[in-house]
Parts: C-alpha cells; structure tokens; sequence
C-alpha cells in the first residue's frame, strides 16, 4: 500500500467513525442550528465534503499541466505546521465563500455519506493516477498556507477534518442536553 493509500485510509477511518457515532440521531437534531449564526452539525460535514470536492478539482485541473507546477517552499512548510497548531488549540479562519456560504437549510445524513465516499473515490482514483514525480510538486495553492504537495495537502484534510469533528463533538454534546 502506498503512502498515498495509506493517508486515505486513515481518512476513510476517520469520517466512518464519525458517520457510525451520528447515525443514532434524526436528520432534525443534526440539521439543528445549536449556536445562534454557527453551522449545524450536518453542515459542518457539508462543508467538509465542499473543500475536499474543491481541492480535487483544483488538482485535477492544475496537474493536466505538470510543467507548470512548482516546488513547495519551505514557508509554506511553516505556515501549514502553524495553521494546523493554531487549529488544534480552538482557533478558527473563515475560508472561501465556496466552501463556507450558500449552504442547504437541510441535508440528510444519509446523502452526505453518499457525497463523501463518492468524492473520496474519485480523490483516490485521480491520486493513484497521478505520476509519482508530480506528488512532492505544489499542486495545490491553499489560501494561507501557499502551494501545497500531495502529502501536505492529505495532512491539511486530516487536521482540518479534527478541527470540525471537535465542534462536532461540542455541538453533540449540547443535542443531548
């Protein structure tokens, strides 16, 4: 198994853990605004599966030209480990009006799922397709971070996945109150 496969896997895991632990409520309770002008708990997987679904097509687009692709700085390097950290101790950026806005009121439970492991296999599909000497190139330009490589982008999926599963904890907690 590649690194690649692996880092998806883990993904995988991840989000299955995640489905399995909501499955038990009503599309109702997860569809519930919890904290006046915040996301639901479905609408933070929503937004999820809409970066993911926008990173892979802004890779499949930018790799169709690989001479274009540049090398990953090492600042990018450095902003990505401080994004991340910044994260994991509760601070939050508002990212892209595509992925952040103009969301359903309601969205089932069921077809998020359907949503994300359609989007996760073709990710996979376009990762494996990839040519090995493309992947450490910057074939993703996040908005803070800068051009990204294909394992910092699948560590940006992992730590941003985290950053919303622990409001999505804190949000499940306060359903059941």
């Amino acid at each position: 198994m590649t690194k690649i496969n692996l880092e998806i896997q883990v993904l995988n895991n991840k989000i299955e853990k995640l489905f399995d632990r909501l499955s038990k409520y009503s599309d109702d309770e997860l569809n519930r605004i919890i904290i006046k002008n915040k996301w639901s708990i479905n609408h933070n997987i929503y937004h999820l599966i809409l970066a993911e679904m926008g990173i892979e097509k802004y890779i499949r687009i930018k790799t169709q030209y690989p001479e274009t692709l540049v090398n990953v700085k090492i600042i990018s390097r450095i902003i990505a480990f401080f994004l991340e950290l910044s994260l994991k101790i509760g601070f939050t950026y508002k990212g892209p009006a595509s992925v952040t806005e103009n969301f359903p009121k309601t969205i089932k439970l069921t077809e998020l799922k359907k949503s994300w492991k359609k989007s996760r296999n073709s990710l996979n599909g376009l990762l494996n397709s990839l040519d090995e000497n493309i992947l450490s190139k910057g074939i993703f330009n996040h908005g803070l971070i800068g051009r990204m490589d294909i394992y910092m982008t699948l560590n940006f999926f992992k730590f941003h996945f985290d950053h919303h599963k622990k409001i999505i904890y804190k949000l499940e907690q306060r359903l059941n109150y």
